[in-house]
């Protein structure tokens, strides 16, 4: 775990106060660790997680989802520079980047280039980063600071997250075609202006969404009678939506007490009632709302899960009837062939783990 060199520089500024008096908070740390958990290749990036693997090499590892790094994100977003809070949609196009950017909060440093940042950013560009940091929040010295502390700079809350949404502003001009506010463009166009070309970087886009959408469900509930959940749900297009719509998802009473207990067609890819940031009956019901009209699960946190067949009813053995003889020169007709047919079996889709980064479930 990197730590920072301890040179001065500036404090970060007060988080705005919500209403009630408290810190904004725009982005929980458990949406942070619940995206690291997500990723069975990338160590984890908080303390607290249960996560034990080491990491691949030519990185530098360090805690990126703390508490500390987590006001220092709601700071930011907060910001009247930034001004994006309450901006679900952008948060998750920011945090997805990010995540795709550090492994998951994991790394913000590369010893094989010399690259750092939550953002990955050539030495060549620290400069001027800070340099920007300066203009969007004057009176700081970040630019003093950045060359006093180099790679550290980044390693620390008080910079990091303002490092990037400085890129996100203005730095990006240094790639041509960009020199735009990334934190109001599509998410490819992000990705062009961050890499200087565009990659496939949805996955990180969905797993933010599915966080974000699980922790949007642990609002406390009424103790009269509750009206259906509404979930937010995750853009499952390649081209992820401006803004994230709603579903209302309601449970069906049996059609009968004969018939077995119905199970969604889109289930949970597994059970994380054990993790505080999850309920997993708005989980299942996340899930429930996510099936296509084919059965067809349309969210990376969801499976396909078999129907169950339907129990008979049971009928009473009808009465023996005494056997007739045939009359004669005639044949007995032959008894028709059963008309229930077994029902094919749908096999539940099975979660991809030959990609590091479908190797762990929520």
């Amino acid at each position: 775990t990197a730590s920072p060199t301890g040179a001065p520089g500036p404090s970060p500024t007060t988080l705005p106060a919500s209403p009630s008096g408290s810190p904004a908070e725009c982005v929980s740390q458990s949406v942070l660790t619940c995206i690291n958990d997500y990723s069975g290749y990338w160590p984890k990036c908080s303390p607290g997680q249960a996560k034990s693997n080491s990491g691949p090499g030519g990185y530098e590892f360090g805690h990126y989802c703390t508490q500390e790094w987590t006001d220092a994100l709601n700071e930011v977003l907060a910001d009247p520079v930034v001004d994006k809070c309450s901006d679900t949609e952008a948060i998750r196009r920011f945090l997805a980047q990010v995540a795709y950017e550090t492994g998951y909060y994991s790394t913000v440093y590369q010893p094989a280039d010399g690259g750092a940042g939550l953002i990955h950013m050539i030495p060549g560009n620290w400069q001027i980063n800070a340099g920007d940091m300066d203009s969007l929040w004057p009176g700081q010295d970040y630019a003093g600071a950045a060359k006093s502390m180099g790679k550290d700079f980044f390693q620390t809350p008080a910079y990091g997250w303002r490092s990037v949404a400085a890129w996100f502003k203005t730095t990006n001009r240094v790639i041509g075609g960009c020199g735009m506010d990334l934190f109001d463009e599509p998410y490819e166009t992000q990705t062009k202006c961050i890499l200087s070309r565009v990659v496939d970087r949805q996955e990180a886009y969905d797993v933010v969404g599915g966080c974000m959408a699980a922790s949007a469900t642990q609002a406390p509930e009424a103790t009269t009678t509750p009206a259906p959940a509404t979930t937010p749900v995750p853009a499952s297009s390649t081209t992820p939506a401006t803004t994230t719509s709603a579903v209302t998802s309601t449970t069906a009473a049996p059609a009968s007490t004969s018939m077995s207990r119905e199970t969604p067609a889109c289930v949970p890819i597994g059970d994380c009632g054990a993790h505080a940031w999850c309920d997993q009956d708005k989980f299942i019901a996340y899930c429930a709302a996510h099936s296509s009209t084919e059965g067809r699960c349309l969210s990376v946190f969801c499976k396909e899960a078999s129907m169950p067949e339907p129990e008979p009813e049971s009928e009473p053995e009808p009465e023996e009837e005494p056997e007739l003889e045939p009359e004669p020169g005639s044949e007995p007709e032959p008894e028709p062939a059963s008309s229930t047919a077994q029902p094919a079996s749908t096999s539940a889709s099975a979660v991809d783990t030959t990609s590091p980064e479908n190797a762990c479930i929520p």
